[in-house]
């Protein structure tokens, strides 16, 4: 009876080895087919990295040329910068000559006008003592009258009543005329009632007889029958306002 018990205990003692280590047995089997996925897993994964180390290598290759290019392009933006500054500094100086140039031609411009002039009042002058025009004292150009005029400084005159009026200015105004070689005529112009006024004349080669009033040195144009301060042009932002008395011209006598 022993001897059964005994053998019964040891069938179970085996068995349960056996359950153990057929257990065992699996388990093992399956951690090592866990451990030849991981296994090829990471041999994926190692290739994978081998992959990417290329790519990273090729992307810091192109990165390396593209930092490569970007300070070649700065260099070049350098060079091209200071380029265009030269340029501009060049336009610039350029762009003062340019005005220096066309300042002194108009400066030559209005020079060869002037001369233009001076011949064209010489030309005047020659044909107009051909013809007869004065000798000693001669008859000016009416550019030779206003420039006359604007050296003369009889309009600077003080005007005093009774002592230096119309008449003292006209007279002034004829001798100064005269001591420059130029032929001036004193005008008498009368007005209603007695009343009467001074002023000078020249006769223009190129524009004819010209009035002046010798206290300004502004032009009249005399019409007869018209009120005298309405004939007078003035030169500057002055007017000339209706007298106390009739100023209506009646009649105008030029002695020359």
């Amino acid at each position: 009876m022993i001897r059964w018990i005994t053998l019964g205990i040891l069938a179970g003692i085996s068995l349960l080895l056996y359950l153990l280590y057929f257990n065992n047995t699996t388990q093992l089997h399956t951690v090592e087919v866990e451990l030849n996925s991981t296994q090829t897993q990471l041999e994926l994964t190692r290739t994978e990295l081998g992959s990417t180390n290329v790519k990273l290598a090729d992307i810091e290759t192109e990165m390396q040329s593209t930092k490569d290019q970007l300070q070649s392009a700065e260099t070049k933006l350098g060079t091209a910068e200071a380029e265009l500054q030269s340029i501009k500094v060049e336009l610039q100086s350029t762009e003062t000559e340019l005005a220096n140039t066309l300042d002194s031609l108009d400066t030559i411009q209005a020079e060869l006008g002037e001369k233009e002039i001076e011949l064209t009042e010489l030309q005047i002058d020659y044909d107009g003592l051909m013809a007869g025009h004065g000798y000693t004292i001669k008859d000016p150009t009416y550019g030779e009258m206003m420039r006359f005029l604007e050296d003369d400084d009889t309009d600077e005159a003080e005007y005093i009543k009774d002592e230096y009026e119309c008449t003292g200015f006209a007279t002034d105004l004829c001798n100064r005329a005269e001591e420059e070689g130029i032929r001036c005529a004193y005008v008498t112009i009368k007005f209603p009632g007695g009343r009467g006024h001074t002023i000078v004349a020249f006769d223009t080669i190129d524009k004819g007889l010209t009035y002046i009033e010798p206290q300004y040195d502004d032009l009249v144009e005399i019409e007869i029958g018209k009120s005298f301060y309405k004939c007078v042009v003035p030169k500057g932002s002055y007017t000339y306002e209706k007298p106390a008395y009739d100023d209506t011209i009646e009649e105008v006598l030029v002695a020359w």
